[in-house]
């Protein structure tokens, strides 16, 4: 599976609404924290993308440190989260050299590693960065949910258009999916006239049986594997979207 590589997209994938999950994460987390009784976690947000769950919790007393693959994601990330500290590195090899209380990867991300190999080693880079008694949280998309890529949509908001074209193959429970936006921009000068940015991404996701996301958890060194649905209208065996809490 090829290795998704974000160009002009990152630029406009919070104008776009991408990170409005980032929103209902955010809540999940901060409910999580708030459970354990603790206040001031220190957090790793691997596939960190624009920072927006960082920025979604910037009130908090939580501490994170973000890692992400793309330079134009962290760009955007910095830019809206000072302080924060945010690190150009890959998911699965990541060393550095601390620990965390915390260890996230929200919005599917997991779900961009091409093979039960990175899979695993992924999973490897979330247990050595946890302090003894961490907790490993993330969620990821069911072969059933990523089977709701195969689609076509257009999307005409005020300020852009988007083309999506989805498609989704079984047989590797891969989907594909190409994003053509068309984003208002103004011109800069008086004239007050609007000009278009184009861009187009390609994004390409797998997923895996259950059962193997947990066997190579069980290979990473975590012991205990909770995981529900994320949405809780939906049973586990039905569920488009898991959603784990691992230790």
């Amino acid at each position: 599976m090829k290795t998704n590589v974000y160009g002009d997209f990152a630029c406009y994938y919070d104008l776009l609404g991408w990170s409005r999950f980032s929103k209902i994460c955010a809540q999940r987390l901060k409910n999580f924290v708030r459970f354990r009784g603790k206040g001031d976690e220190t957090i790793l947000d691997l596939a960190c993308g624009t920072g927006e769950l960082e920025y979604r919790l910037r009130k908090t007393k939580l501490r994170f440190v973000g890692v992400d693959m793309s330079r134009r994601m962290l760009k955007q990330a910095r830019g809206k989260n000072k302080g924060v500290k945010f690190i150009h590195g890959d998911m699965t090899s990541v060393r550095l050299k601390r620990r965390f209380n915390i260890v996230v990867s929200f919005f599917d991300s997991v779900n961009h590693l091409g093979s039960i190999a990175a899979l695993c080693k992924m999973f490897k880079t979330a247990r050595i960065h946890l302090r003894e008694g961490g907790f490993f949280i993330f969620d990821m998309l069911s072969p059933e949910g990523l089977a709701g890529w195969e689609l076509v949509e257009i999307r005409r908001k005020p300020g852009y258009t988007l083309i999506i074209n989805g498609f989704y193959f079984p047989e590797r429970t891969l989907a594909e999916i190409t994003i053509e936006g068309f984003v208002n921009v103004s011109s800069g000068d008086s004239s007050g006239k609007t000009t278009y940015k184009h861009f187009l991404q390609k994004i390409y996701e797998r997923s895996y049986p259950l059962d193997k996301v947990a066997e190579s958890l069980t290979k990473a060194g975590f012991g205990n594997i909770s995981v529900s649905s994320f949405d809780p209208d939906e049973p586990i065996e039905n569920a488009s979207r898991w959603f784990f809490v691992v230790s």
